[in-house]
């Protein structure tokens, strides 16, 4: 018998987010799923959560992922940021514990607030 450590649920939601985006995706098309797979992780990497009003890419690499349009044409983002991107890259990557904090605390907030919310109505 194999043993799992008890999670906070948070993967299932995410697996359960990531399906349902699948099966909007795949609804009424004959298309397989593994072809779709890259670009529902990307929208899920790249939209901010209501709790913590980041996007989880931005959680893991200190600073928001640049979208395949922003690629071929210029905006106003990629101009803006240097072309030695090292020193700003640095500077970035010191300031994720920081986001990482002040995403935490968001959390517990809106935790705080549902719980609140719930107890109210039970």
């Amino acid at each position: 018998m194999e043993a799992y450590p008890q999670a906070n649920g948070q993967t299932e939601v995410t697996n359960r987010i990531i399906v349902q985006a699948l099966k909007a995706r795949l609804y009424g098309k004959g298309k397989n799923w593994v072809e779709e797979l890259p670009s529902v992780l990307y929208a899920y990497w790249t939209t901010p959560r209501s709790c913590t009003r980041e996007t989880p890419y931005s959680l893991v690499y200190g600073s928001e992922a640049v979208l395949p349009v922003e690629i071929g044409q210029s905006s106003t983002r990629i101009e803006s940021y240097p072309s030695n991107n090292d020193q700003a890259r640095v500077i970035e990557l010191d300031l994720v514990e920081e986001r990482r904090d002040q995403a935490a605390i968001r959390m517990e907030a809106y935790r705080s607030r549902l719980m609140k919310s719930y107890n109210k109505h039970v």
